[in-house]
Protein backbone atom coordinates (compact mmCIF):
# COMPACT_ATOMS: atom_id res chain seq x y z
CA UNK A 1 0.00 0.00 0.00
CA UNK A 2 1.45 3.11 -1.27
CA UNK A 3 2.35 6.34 1.18
CA UNK A 4 -0.53 8.26 1.57
CA UNK A 5 1.04 12.61 1.77
CA UNK A 6 0.64 14.31 5.04
CA UNK A 7 -0.36 16.98 3.95
CA UNK A 8 -2.92 19.17 6.14
CA UNK A 9 -5.65 18.49 7.17
CA UNK A 10 -5.09 14.97 6.64
CA UNK A 11 -2.66 11.78 8.26
CA UNK A 12 -0.19 9.28 7.17
CA UNK A 13 -3.72 6.64 6.93
CA UNK A 14 -6.47 9.20 5.72
CA UNK A 15 -7.81 10.17 8.87
CA UNK A 16 -9.09 13.61 9.13
CA UNK A 17 -6.60 15.71 11.90
CA UNK A 18 -8.91 16.72 14.23
CA UNK A 19 -7.43 19.53 16.08
CA UNK A 20 -7.26 21.29 12.36
CA UNK A 21 -4.01 22.95 13.23
CA UNK A 22 -0.99 23.38 10.85
CA UNK A 23 2.41 21.67 12.51
CA UNK A 24 3.59 26.12 12.45
CA UNK A 25 0.48 27.27 14.17
CA UNK A 26 1.41 24.44 16.90
CA UNK A 27 4.83 25.36 17.30
CA UNK A 28 4.01 29.37 17.68
CA UNK A 29 1.30 28.31 20.09
CA UNK A 30 3.40 26.30 22.21
CA UNK A 31 5.69 28.94 22.06
CA UNK A 32 3.47 31.35 22.99
CA UNK A 33 2.34 28.96 25.99
CA UNK A 34 5.47 28.38 26.96
CA UNK A 35 6.19 32.20 27.45
CA UNK A 36 3.01 32.44 29.33
CA UNK A 37 4.43 29.90 31.73
CA UNK A 38 7.46 31.54 32.19
CA UNK A 39 5.51 34.76 33.10
CA UNK A 40 3.19 32.88 35.59
CA UNK A 41 6.39 31.43 37.06
CA UNK A 42 8.03 34.56 37.57
CA UNK A 43 5.05 36.32 39.03
CA UNK A 44 4.39 33.52 41.44
CA UNK A 45 5.59 33.16 44.45
CA UNK A 46 8.95 30.80 44.41
CA UNK A 47 10.44 28.50 47.18
CA UNK A 48 13.77 27.15 47.70
CA UNK A 49 12.59 23.95 50.05
CA UNK A 50 15.11 22.04 52.32
CA UNK A 51 13.55 18.43 52.84
CA UNK A 52 14.90 14.85 54.33
CA UNK A 53 13.65 11.99 52.34
CA UNK A 54 11.71 9.39 54.31
CA UNK A 55 12.58 6.04 54.38
CA UNK A 56 9.48 4.32 54.99
CA UNK A 57 5.74 5.46 55.06
CA UNK A 58 5.36 5.39 58.61
CA UNK A 59 7.90 7.82 59.16
CA UNK A 60 6.75 10.48 56.64
CA UNK A 61 2.87 10.57 59.00
CA UNK A 62 -0.57 12.08 58.39
CA UNK A 63 -1.43 8.68 56.39
CA UNK A 64 -3.49 6.00 56.46
CA UNK A 65 -2.64 3.28 54.31
CA UNK A 66 -6.10 1.52 52.55
CA UNK A 67 -4.61 -1.71 50.92
CA UNK A 68 -0.77 -2.67 50.02
CA UNK A 69 0.35 -5.66 46.98
CA UNK A 70 3.51 -7.19 48.33
CA UNK A 71 6.13 -9.30 47.82
CA UNK A 72 6.00 -9.23 43.99
CA UNK A 73 8.24 -10.18 41.21
CA UNK A 74 8.32 -10.04 37.42
CA UNK A 75 9.37 -12.23 34.88
CA UNK A 76 11.06 -11.14 31.87
CA UNK A 77 11.35 -13.67 28.69
CA UNK A 78 14.77 -13.20 26.51
CA UNK A 79 15.03 -10.65 23.66
CA UNK A 80 16.13 -11.53 20.53
CA UNK A 81 18.39 -9.47 18.60
CA UNK A 82 19.32 -9.54 15.15
CA UNK A 83 22.93 -8.59 14.54
CA UNK A 84 24.40 -7.92 10.65
CA UNK A 85 23.47 -10.69 8.42
CA UNK A 86 20.51 -11.84 10.42
CA UNK A 87 23.24 -13.45 12.70
CA UNK A 88 20.71 -14.17 16.53
CA UNK A 89 21.83 -12.86 19.25
CA UNK A 90 19.66 -13.67 22.56
CA UNK A 91 19.72 -11.58 26.23
CA UNK A 92 18.89 -13.80 28.76
CA UNK A 93 15.88 -14.02 30.67
CA UNK A 94 15.56 -12.90 34.25
CA UNK A 95 13.32 -12.54 37.38
CA UNK A 96 13.44 -9.48 38.99
CA UNK A 97 11.52 -8.38 42.40
CA UNK A 98 9.07 -5.19 41.66
CA UNK A 99 7.70 -2.54 44.71
CA UNK A 100 5.28 -3.40 47.17
CA UNK A 101 2.48 -0.96 45.78
CA UNK A 102 1.03 1.41 48.62
CA UNK A 103 -2.60 2.88 48.05
CA UNK A 104 -2.35 5.90 50.97
CA UNK A 105 -4.60 8.22 52.20
CA UNK A 106 -2.65 11.72 53.08
CA UNK A 107 -3.53 14.43 54.66
CA UNK A 108 -2.00 18.02 54.72
CA UNK A 109 0.34 17.09 51.96
CA UNK A 110 1.93 19.29 49.20
CA UNK A 111 2.23 17.94 45.66
CA UNK A 112 5.17 19.40 43.10
CA UNK A 113 3.72 19.39 39.24
CA UNK A 114 6.42 16.91 37.34
CA UNK A 115 7.16 14.87 40.09
CA UNK A 116 5.74 12.24 42.07
CA UNK A 117 7.01 14.20 45.67
CA UNK A 118 4.83 14.76 48.86
CA UNK A 119 5.46 16.78 51.26
CA UNK A 120 4.40 17.34 54.53
CA UNK A 121 6.38 19.36 57.58
CA UNK A 122 10.03 19.50 56.37
CA UNK A 123 9.79 16.21 55.02
CA UNK A 124 9.07 14.47 51.32
CA UNK A 125 7.61 11.12 50.20
CA UNK A 126 9.61 10.07 46.40
CA UNK A 127 9.69 6.39 46.91
CA UNK A 128 11.72 6.44 43.45
CA UNK A 129 13.97 8.48 44.71
CA UNK A 130 15.17 6.27 47.56
CA UNK A 131 16.14 3.92 44.90
CA UNK A 132 18.30 6.12 42.90
CA UNK A 133 22.43 6.02 43.17
CA UNK A 134 25.19 8.24 41.54
CA UNK A 135 24.95 6.22 38.06
CA UNK A 136 21.31 7.63 37.46
CA UNK A 137 20.57 10.93 36.43
CA UNK A 138 18.14 13.29 37.94
CA UNK A 139 14.82 13.35 36.29
CA UNK A 140 14.18 16.81 37.34
CA UNK A 141 17.06 18.41 37.77
CA UNK A 142 15.29 22.18 37.69
CA UNK A 143 13.26 21.07 40.64
CA UNK A 144 15.16 19.05 42.74
CA UNK A 145 18.61 17.76 44.17
CA UNK A 146 19.99 15.83 46.57
CA UNK A 147 21.79 17.87 49.06
CA UNK A 148 23.63 15.53 50.94
CA UNK A 149 25.95 12.52 50.30
CA UNK A 150 23.97 10.15 51.95
CA UNK A 151 21.61 11.16 49.30
CA UNK A 152 19.26 11.47 52.54
CA UNK A 153 17.52 15.27 52.08
CA UNK A 154 16.70 17.34 48.90
CA UNK A 155 16.54 20.76 48.04
CA UNK A 156 13.55 22.03 46.08
CA UNK A 157 12.91 24.81 44.00
CA UNK A 158 9.31 25.17 43.65
CA UNK A 159 6.28 27.66 43.23
CA UNK A 160 3.06 28.81 44.16
CA UNK A 161 0.79 30.77 41.15
CA UNK A 162 0.65 34.31 41.94
CA UNK A 163 -3.69 34.60 42.45
CA UNK A 164 -3.80 31.97 45.45
CA UNK A 165 -6.05 28.84 45.34
CA UNK A 166 -7.78 26.90 47.47
CA UNK A 167 -6.20 23.63 48.49
CA UNK A 168 -7.30 20.71 47.47
CA UNK A 169 -10.44 19.40 49.14
CA UNK A 170 -9.72 15.82 47.84
CA UNK A 171 -6.93 14.64 45.44
CA UNK A 172 -6.18 11.82 43.57
CA UNK A 173 -2.51 12.10 42.70
CA UNK A 174 -1.38 10.99 39.04
CA UNK A 175 2.02 13.03 38.63
CA UNK A 176 5.24 11.58 37.76
CA UNK A 177 8.35 12.25 36.26
CA UNK A 178 8.58 11.87 32.47
CA UNK A 179 4.37 11.72 32.37
CA UNK A 180 4.69 14.15 28.91
CA UNK A 181 5.92 10.61 27.66
CA UNK A 182 3.94 8.35 26.07
CA UNK A 183 5.40 5.22 27.27
CA UNK A 184 5.23 6.33 30.75
CA UNK A 185 2.47 8.07 30.73
CA UNK A 186 0.57 4.54 29.96
CA UNK A 187 2.58 1.95 31.69
CA UNK A 188 3.60 3.57 34.93
CA UNK A 189 0.46 6.68 35.60
CA UNK A 190 -2.13 4.41 34.37
CA UNK A 191 -1.59 1.58 36.59
CA UNK A 192 -2.03 4.11 39.24
CA UNK A 193 -4.96 4.98 37.70
CA UNK A 194 -6.40 1.88 37.59
CA UNK A 195 -5.77 0.95 41.12
CA UNK A 196 -7.68 3.93 42.48
CA UNK A 197 -10.62 2.66 40.17
CA UNK A 198 -10.20 -0.63 41.66
CA UNK A 199 -10.00 0.17 45.34
CA UNK A 200 -12.95 2.99 45.27
CA UNK A 201 -14.69 1.43 47.92
CA UNK A 202 -11.99 1.76 50.03
CA UNK A 203 -11.49 5.51 49.18
CA UNK A 204 -15.29 6.42 49.24
CA UNK A 205 -17.70 6.94 46.12
CA UNK A 206 -19.58 9.18 47.36
CA UNK A 207 -16.59 11.85 47.20
CA UNK A 208 -16.15 14.37 44.24
CA UNK A 209 -12.38 13.96 43.76
CA UNK A 210 -9.64 16.23 41.30
CA UNK A 211 -7.48 13.96 39.04
CA UNK A 212 -4.22 15.54 39.64
CA UNK A 213 -2.60 15.59 36.40
CA UNK A 214 1.25 16.93 34.82
CA UNK A 215 0.38 20.09 32.29
CA UNK A 216 1.41 18.82 29.47
CA UNK A 217 0.42 15.36 29.18
CA UNK A 218 -0.54 13.89 25.75
CA UNK A 219 -4.30 14.38 24.37
CA UNK A 220 -4.25 10.59 24.18
CA UNK A 221 -3.19 10.00 27.34
CA UNK A 222 -6.48 12.31 28.85
CA UNK A 223 -8.36 10.22 26.55
CA UNK A 224 -7.11 7.23 28.33
CA UNK A 225 -8.38 8.85 31.60
CA UNK A 226 -11.84 10.12 30.90
CA UNK A 227 -12.82 6.48 29.09
CA UNK A 228 -11.73 4.92 32.43
CA UNK A 229 -12.91 7.40 34.95
CA UNK A 230 -17.04 6.80 36.09
CA UNK A 231 -16.61 8.32 38.96
CA UNK A 232 -17.91 12.05 40.49
CA UNK A 233 -14.37 14.00 39.53
CA UNK A 234 -12.90 16.88 38.10
CA UNK A 235 -9.23 16.87 36.25
CA UNK A 236 -6.59 19.62 37.52
CA UNK A 237 -3.61 20.69 35.54
CA UNK A 238 -0.56 21.12 37.80
CA UNK A 239 2.45 22.72 36.29
CA UNK A 240 6.26 21.48 36.07
CA UNK A 241 7.52 22.93 39.31
CA UNK A 242 3.96 24.27 40.77
CA UNK A 243 3.87 23.69 44.63
CA UNK A 244 -0.44 22.83 45.09
CA UNK A 245 -1.45 21.55 48.53
CA UNK A 246 -4.37 19.22 49.48
CA UNK A 247 -6.38 18.19 52.42
CA UNK A 248 -6.70 15.00 51.60
CA UNK A 249 -4.71 13.02 49.22
CA UNK A 250 -5.00 9.21 47.77
CA UNK A 251 -1.26 8.57 46.34
CA UNK A 252 -0.54 4.67 44.67
CA UNK A 253 3.28 4.15 45.03
CA UNK A 254 5.05 3.08 41.63
CA UNK A 255 4.40 -0.50 40.55
CA UNK A 256 8.36 -0.06 38.82
CA UNK A 257 10.69 2.11 39.07
CA UNK A 258 11.91 3.73 35.87
CA UNK A 259 15.39 5.15 36.60
CA UNK A 260 17.11 7.36 33.74
CA UNK A 261 20.85 5.20 33.15
CA UNK A 262 22.26 7.17 30.07
CA UNK A 263 26.20 7.55 31.23
CA UNK A 264 26.81 3.81 32.51
CA UNK A 265 26.46 0.40 31.18
CA UNK A 266 22.81 -0.47 31.65
CA UNK A 267 21.59 -2.79 34.48
CA UNK A 268 17.99 -3.79 33.11
CA UNK A 269 17.61 -5.91 36.72
CA UNK A 270 18.17 -2.42 38.76
CA UNK A 271 17.67 0.43 35.93
CA UNK A 272 14.01 -0.35 34.63
CA UNK A 273 12.90 -3.72 35.91
CA UNK A 274 9.28 -2.98 33.88
CA UNK A 275 6.26 -4.23 36.17
CA UNK A 276 4.33 -7.47 33.51
CA UNK A 277 1.18 -7.01 36.00
CA UNK A 278 0.89 -3.24 35.78
CA UNK A 279 1.57 -3.76 31.99
CA UNK A 280 -1.72 -6.34 32.29
CA UNK A 281 -4.22 -4.18 33.79
CA UNK A 282 -3.08 -1.21 31.14
CA UNK A 283 -3.98 -4.27 28.40
CA UNK A 284 -7.20 -5.78 30.34
CA UNK A 285 -8.27 -2.34 30.74
CA UNK A 286 -8.99 -1.84 27.21
CA UNK A 287 -9.73 -5.55 26.04
CA UNK A 288 -12.77 -4.46 24.28
CA UNK A 289 -11.47 -1.24 22.47
CA UNK A 290 -9.77 -3.29 19.94
CA UNK A 291 -11.15 -5.09 16.97
CA UNK A 292 -12.12 -8.83 16.26
CA UNK A 293 -11.01 -8.71 13.49
CA UNK A 294 -8.25 -10.93 12.38
CA UNK A 295 -5.17 -9.17 12.38
CA UNK A 296 -3.91 -8.89 8.96
CA UNK A 297 -2.59 -5.13 8.35
CA UNK A 298 1.10 -3.97 7.85
CA UNK A 299 2.46 -1.10 9.51
CA UNK A 300 5.58 0.64 9.39
CA UNK A 301 6.24 3.16 12.45
CA UNK A 302 8.80 6.01 11.16
CA UNK A 303 10.49 8.37 13.36
CA UNK A 304 10.16 12.07 12.72
CA UNK A 305 13.54 14.19 11.26
CA UNK A 306 13.15 16.40 14.80
CA UNK A 307 13.26 13.07 17.12
CA UNK A 308 15.80 11.64 19.53
CA UNK A 309 17.58 7.89 17.68
CA UNK A 310 16.67 9.15 14.45
CA UNK A 311 17.43 6.26 11.24
CA UNK A 312 20.10 8.13 8.84
CA UNK A 313 18.89 6.55 6.57
CA UNK A 314 14.65 7.00 6.85
CA UNK A 315 14.15 7.78 3.60
CA UNK A 316 15.42 4.18 1.69
CA UNK A 317 13.84 2.12 5.13
CA UNK A 318 10.94 3.68 4.33
CA UNK A 319 10.70 3.20 0.66
CA UNK A 320 11.85 -0.24 1.75
CA UNK A 321 8.76 -0.87 3.82
CA UNK A 322 6.59 0.79 1.32
CA UNK A 323 7.56 -1.58 -2.03
CA UNK A 324 6.60 -4.45 0.75
CA UNK A 325 3.20 -3.20 1.43
CA UNK A 326 3.45 -1.69 4.48
CA UNK A 327 1.06 1.16 5.71
CA UNK A 328 3.20 4.26 7.03
CA UNK A 329 1.77 5.45 10.23
CA UNK A 330 2.43 8.70 12.71
CA UNK A 331 0.71 6.95 15.71
CA UNK A 332 1.21 10.49 17.36
CA UNK A 333 -1.44 11.90 14.97
CA UNK A 334 -4.20 9.63 15.86
CA UNK A 335 -6.74 9.60 19.39
CA UNK A 336 -5.79 7.03 21.65
CA UNK A 337 -9.33 4.75 20.64
CA UNK A 338 -7.57 4.43 16.94
CA UNK A 339 -4.31 3.60 18.37
CA UNK A 340 -5.66 0.80 20.06
CA UNK A 341 -7.66 -0.11 17.09
CA UNK A 342 -4.97 0.02 14.78
CA UNK A 343 -2.33 -2.32 16.80
CA UNK A 344 -5.01 -4.51 17.53
CA UNK A 345 -6.04 -4.89 13.43
CA UNK A 346 -1.84 -5.55 12.78
CA UNK A 347 -0.33 -8.53 12.05
CA UNK A 348 3.54 -7.51 12.11
CA UNK A 349 4.45 -4.10 13.20
CA UNK A 350 7.66 -2.39 12.39
CA UNK A 351 9.67 0.70 13.60
CA UNK A 352 12.17 2.20 14.97
CA UNK A 353 12.21 2.35 18.76
CA UNK A 354 10.04 4.74 20.66
CA UNK A 355 6.76 5.56 22.50
CA UNK A 356 4.67 4.54 19.35
CA UNK A 357 5.76 0.70 20.24
CA UNK A 358 4.43 1.25 23.17
CA UNK A 359 0.98 0.28 21.91
CA UNK A 360 1.96 -3.59 21.15
CA UNK A 361 0.57 -4.42 24.32
CA UNK A 362 -2.44 -3.66 22.27
CA UNK A 363 -2.26 -6.35 18.97
CA UNK A 364 -3.67 -9.80 19.16
CA UNK A 365 -1.90 -13.19 20.49
CA UNK A 366 0.78 -14.53 17.88
CA UNK A 367 1.73 -11.33 16.22
CA UNK A 368 4.99 -9.82 15.39
CA UNK A 369 7.06 -6.35 16.10
CA UNK A 370 10.22 -5.93 14.71
CA UNK A 371 11.94 -2.92 16.76
CA UNK A 372 14.94 -0.91 15.41
CA UNK A 373 17.04 -0.57 17.93
CA UNK A 374 21.11 0.69 18.03
CA UNK A 375 23.60 -1.69 18.83
CA UNK A 376 25.10 -1.36 21.87
CA UNK A 377 25.32 -3.98 24.15
CA UNK A 378 26.58 -2.24 27.03
CA UNK A 379 24.39 0.96 26.92
CA UNK A 380 20.95 0.63 25.43
CA UNK A 381 18.34 -1.19 27.14
CA UNK A 382 16.94 -4.10 25.01
CA UNK A 383 14.27 -4.79 27.73
CA UNK A 384 12.09 -1.98 27.61
CA UNK A 385 9.26 -3.64 25.74
CA UNK A 386 9.68 -6.91 26.24
CA UNK A 387 7.17 -6.52 29.03
CA UNK A 388 4.33 -5.32 26.52
CA UNK A 389 5.40 -8.13 24.27
CA UNK A 390 5.07 -10.98 26.62
CA UNK A 391 1.41 -9.77 27.79
CA UNK A 392 0.53 -8.96 24.44
CA UNK A 393 1.71 -12.68 23.76
CA UNK A 394 3.40 -10.75 20.27
CA UNK A 395 6.79 -11.90 18.75
CA UNK A 396 9.09 -9.12 19.51
CA UNK A 397 12.36 -9.10 17.27
CA UNK A 398 14.79 -5.97 17.58
CA UNK A 399 17.01 -5.76 13.96
CA UNK A 400 20.31 -3.83 15.21
CA UNK A 401 21.36 -0.52 13.77
CA UNK A 402 24.95 0.61 13.32
CA UNK A 403 25.83 3.74 15.75
CA UNK A 404 26.24 6.65 13.39
CA UNK A 405 28.82 8.03 15.87
CA UNK A 406 32.20 5.73 16.07
CA UNK A 407 32.69 6.62 19.75
CA UNK A 408 30.52 7.52 22.84
CA UNK A 409 27.64 6.74 21.87
CA UNK A 410 24.85 8.28 23.75
CA UNK A 411 21.57 5.87 24.30
CA UNK A 412 19.48 8.58 22.15
CA UNK A 413 21.79 9.38 18.92
CA UNK A 414 21.16 8.34 15.49
CA UNK A 415 21.95 5.23 14.24
CA UNK A 416 21.07 3.48 10.34
CA UNK A 417 19.76 0.23 9.59
CA UNK A 418 21.11 -1.84 6.55
CA UNK A 419 18.00 -2.48 4.09
CA UNK A 420 19.33 -5.96 3.42
CA UNK A 421 19.14 -7.41 6.37
CA UNK A 422 15.71 -5.37 6.52
CA UNK A 423 14.11 -7.02 3.48
CA UNK A 424 15.41 -10.20 4.77
CA UNK A 425 14.03 -10.67 8.31
CA UNK A 426 10.40 -9.08 6.85
CA UNK A 427 10.42 -11.60 4.42
CA UNK A 428 11.51 -14.57 7.21
CA UNK A 429 8.37 -13.54 9.44
CA UNK A 430 6.10 -13.49 6.68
Amino acid sequence: MNRVEAQHPVNCIGIPNRNGMTAFRKRVWNGLRRRFDRWIHKLGKKYNLSLALVNDYAEFGGLKELCTLSDRYTLFSAPLLYDRQLKEIRQSSFKAPVPDVHLLELTDVGIIGATMAVIRNGKVLHPELLRMSPNHDYKAPDIYRFSDDRRRSLDFYVFTKPIAQKSIEVGIHLLKEHSFNYYHWLFECLPRLIHYIDNLDKMGRSVKYTVLVDDGVLPQCMEAVRRLISFNHKIRKVKRGELVFCDKLFYVSPFWYSLDNTKNKVDPYKDLAVDKYAIKLVRDAFSNRGTSNIASRKIYLPRKANQVRRLVNAEQVEALMIRNGFEIVYADQLTFEEQIKLFSSASIVVGGTGAALSNIVFMQPGTKAVIFSPKDLGVFNYYIFQQQADVAQVELMHLLGAPAKKENFYIHDDFYVDCDDLLGLIQRIG
